[in-house]
């Protein structure tokens, strides 16, 4: 993996000297971003022996500002960046705060795409997930989660510094292959050469992967994703590596667009942290119906995790029925209920309305 990565990166540098670019323009800005806002009303179920206080009404938000640029130079080879900003700082695991949020710059040409820096990883990117017109399941900003798990789309390094590789897209395929040294926050990658120490029980050399094939027939299309991820625990023996392999098919016709995805993890939780013998898998459908400005989409998911003898092994099932409408461009509207049935670690079981403003610029 790595020697491949390292090949690739010789090749876009022969590629920067081949020729001059002098003549090329200099790298245009562009902001982009997103923004949403929720109302949410819950119910939540009490559960023997907690003593939680749980508000029902709340506002919630997120959103990051995008700071885009590119230039294609004379010798064909396109050079570029992306730097995301957190406007709404929702912080790191352990309390750290967060400003930023992807950042990497990329080489693209005939040869594919090499991207470097901090971003997720291959398998993360090229997963499809299921459809929904509301907050969905996949990699959301909002909604309950089941305990120890992760979702199904694979995500071990996060967006912590690698080398990921894209092929061209040819026929519809594409595929892809990344490397993290280590899952640490981005700002430690400013310390110096060799000085980075790697505690025990930390995950390093992550290795990803994944292809995705998208083809559309008359008004008939096909969305196919196939992805697998990995690392190594610190001193802690081959037997506790983390690992997850993922797939996602959309198939649509006629403005329906109906989908399903799986994923099973081994020895991984939720937010890239480890648990030894856990395992995880989850199970997702969905069927949206778009017609102009309108969506409709309703959704399950089912999370089974097993830890052999723990008490911390249980299950997860979770409802969403949902609505959009498209304001104008960039500025659309969503609501709906979602159901959350816990049967693991004492969670409530919870049901909420939602409605919310999402933009786009």
């Amino acid at each position: 993996m790595k020697k491949v990565l390292l090949g690739t990166t010789a090749l876009v540098a022969a590629g920067l000297l081949a020729q001059p670019a002098l003549a090329s323009d200099p790298i245009k800005l562009q902001v982009k971003g997103y923004y949403q806002n929720l109302v949410t009303f819950s119910d939540v179920d009490d559960v023997a022996g907690s003593t939680a206080n749980y508000k029902d009404a709340q506002f919630r938000h997120e959103g990051e500002v995008h700071f885009k640029g590119e230039t294609k130079l004379d010798n064909g080879l396109t050079v570029g960046f992306d730097a995301q900003l957190e406007i709404v700082n929702v912080g790191l695991s352990g309390g750290q705060p967060r400003d930023m949020d992807e950042t990497y710059m990329y080489f693209s040409g005939g040869f594919g795409k090499l991207q470097l820096g901090a971003e997720n990883g291959a398998a993360y990117l090229l997963h499809t997930g299921v459809p929904s017109v509301g907050l969905g399941f996949d990699d959301r900003n909002f909604g309950p989660v089941v305990a120890n798990t992760g979702h199904n789309r694979p995500n071990i390094s996060g967006d912590t510094a690698k080398g990921t590789y894209f092929t061209p897209k040819m026929g519809g395929f594409q595929a892809g292959i990344s490397y993290s040294p280590n899952v640490d926050h981005q700002a430690l990658s400013g310390n110096g050469f060799g000085v980075m120490t790697v505690a025990t029980g930390s995950v390093e050399d992550v290795i990803g992967a994944g292809a995705n094939y998208t083809a559309k027939f008359g008004d008939a299309m096909v969305d196919l994703s196939a992805a697998y991820e990995t690392g190594s625990v610190v001193g802690g023996g081959s037997n506790v590596d983390p690992e997850i392999w993922a797939l996602g098919l959309n198939v649509g016709f006629g403005g329906f667009t109906v989908g399903a995805s799986y994923g099973d993890s081994e020895n991984y939780t939720s937010g890239g942290g480890v648990t030894a013998g856990l395992d995880s898998t989850i199970w997702a459908l969905g069927v949206a119906y778009k017609t102009g400005p309108w969506g409709v989409s309703a959704g399950y998911q089912t999370t089974d995790n097993e830890i052999a003898g723990a008490t911390s092994s249980g299950s997860g099932d979770e409802y969403e029925l949902a609505a959009s409408y498209q304001l104008g461009a960039g500025v659309q509207l969503r609501g709906g209920l979602l159901h959350a049935d816990m049967d693991l670690n004492s969670q409530a079981d919870t049901t909420t309305l939602f409605i919310g403003t999402f933009l786009t610029f």
